[in-house]
């Protein structure tokens, strides 16, 4: 099924954005370490939210509506999230244009939930992937107000 797929990459992408927020925390100052461990365990909780909606879609498949999520979207994102990554370990990337990057990222990817969310016919997961578009929107916020700091 086309969904499943598209689900495990959605999955991998909130893994790297954990990932980045891990690397990110460990760079940051106490006050900021703190704020970005926390953000990178909702992000792998945000995976896991993701997990459940596969199942949901294993079992009842003929509750989603046509995907018009771009797999080649989630691919971008994931790839922009390990460049990322790979920017902030090799020092291509400073502390604060990693913070830049990965609210970008949040903000893309908090769209990409909402639009999940139209397409989806089942009540409890369409309030799953709503859920995940507001927690990337207060991680865009959490952001700015970390950004801001600097």
């Amino acid at each position: 099924m086309r969904l499943t797929v598209t689900l495990d990459e959605a999955i991998a992408l909130e893994e790297k954005f954990s990932t980045c927020y891990e690397h990110l925390s460990q760079a940051a100052g106490d006050g900021q370490s703190i704020e970005l461990k926390i953000l990178s365990r909702e992000e792998r909780n945000h995976a896991n939210v993701l997990k459940t909606g596969k199942n949901f879609v294993f079992r009842a498949p003929d509750l989603f509506g046509q995907e018009k999520i771009s797999d080649i979207e989630i691919r971008l994102g994931i790839k922009a999230a390990a460049d990322l990554l790979d920017d902030l370990i090799s020092g291509k990337a400073d502390f604060r244009q990693g913070l830049k990057r990965i609210h970008d990222l949040e903000r893309k990817f908090e769209r990409v939930h909402m639009s999940t969310a139209a397409e989806i016919k089942d009540f409890s997961l369409k309030k799953l992937f709503e859920a995940l578009a507001r927690a990337d929107a207060e991680h865009r916020q959490r952001l700015e107000r970390l950004i801001a700091r600097l």
